[in-house]
């Protein structure tokens, strides 16, 4: 068992290897199959970000691409990637993030200050404010708003990899890799199309790696993997589509390096971009969890009910109990 509070069994992890990282310099481990934000919540770890405008306290809030709250700096350095969700980092060995919009530390931020006047900083505050001396705004009002309000640095340095492109065409694109879209991409390869699934996560299946779903009376997760290999479509794991355009034509981005050190990188394009012309497109995004709304809703330790579900099913992680 790796961290305070991973299950003793269970979850979709690698438990025969222990992957080491570091969020804002302090070393923790976690397995492969793990994401960043599950890694942290494993080891303990409650705080992970502040507010954009007020530094509150946040929390890791959902398991995916609707997490609102843990937004990190990927590998500091040349290799930086600002603003990257926790919940869709990949763990590898020699992982490094830190937090963003916060000083001088995350458990230690100075910002958090503005909550005490926040009364005075209503919406829209700084378009009757800081209207004098002129000469003042980009030597002193400016620099000190983007520091307070920004989030994480863009790299100074080059950007030392590089990228690529391809185009497509088929008579079917599937976008989206839950049981709706499997069962369409299966569905159109047996009737002799050509069939393009992409989906934004490493593994197919959606909401069926998430939880005790069946399928009749087989396993979700079983009956994914049965479909997906029993059929003839391209599979784009890590794909995510985002522009669909006249006639059926979609631009996907593709990952090919994500998961991997940088040290790994080497002579690999970093992502791909695909221009698919498709005769039909199928949408099978699924949907996402709406919170509730009730006083304190942004706290660390509010968590959306099915992502607790996927960290208890997927990461052996139990639903973190904090006030």
């Amino acid at each position: 068992m790796t961290g305070p509070r991973r299950l003793p069994a269970g979850g979709r992890i690698d438990r025969s290897r222990t992957l080491a990282f570091r969020f804002d310099g302090r070393r923790y481990t976690g397995h492969p199959g793990d994401t960043l934000a599950s890694a942290l919540l494993a080891n303990g770890v409650r705080l992970v970000a502040r507010s954009f405008k007020y530094h509150r306290p946040r929390g890791v809030m959902a398991a995916g691409a609707e997490e609102p709250n843990a937004l990190v700096l990927l590998e500091p350095g040349p290799f930086a990637e600002p603003n990257l969700r926790a919940t869709e980092i990949e763990l590898y060995d020699g992982l490094n993030t830190e937090s963003v919009n916060r000083w001088p530390s995350l458990r230690f931020d100075l910002g958090a200050a503005t909550g005490l006047v926040s009364g005075l900083f209503v919406a829209g505050f700084y378009y009757k404010t800081f209207m004098w001396p002129p000469s003042w705004w980009n030597r002193v009002y400016a620099p000190a708003i983007r520091r307070m309000a920004g989030l994480a640095r863009a790299p100074r340095e080059p950007d030392p990899e590089n990228y690529e492109h391809r185009h497509a065409h088929c008579d079917v694109l599937v976008v989206g890799g839950g049981p709706a879209g499997i069962a369409a991409a299966h569905a159109a390869a047996a009737a002799g199309a050509r069939v393009v699934l992409a989906d934004e996560r490493p593994h197919p299946g959606g909401s069926l790696l998430d939880g005790p779903e069946r399928v009749g009376d087989e396993d979700g997760a079983a009956w994914a993997e049965r479909m997906l290999a029993g059929t003839s479509a391209l599979l784009l794991p890590r794909t995510t589509v985002f522009g669909y355009y006249d006639h059926n034509f979609v631009a996907l981005a593709e990952r090919l390096t994500e998961g991997l050190p940088p040290s790994e990188r080497a002579g690999r394009p970093r992502q791909r971009i695909w221009h698919v012309r498709a005769r039909r497109v199928v949408l099978a995004t699924g949907a996402h969890e709406r919170p509730l709304v009730f006083p304190g809703n942004d706290r660390p330790g509010v968590m959306l009910a099915r992502s607790v579900t996927a960290y208890i099913h997927r990461y052996a992680v139990p639903f973190p109990r904090w006030g």
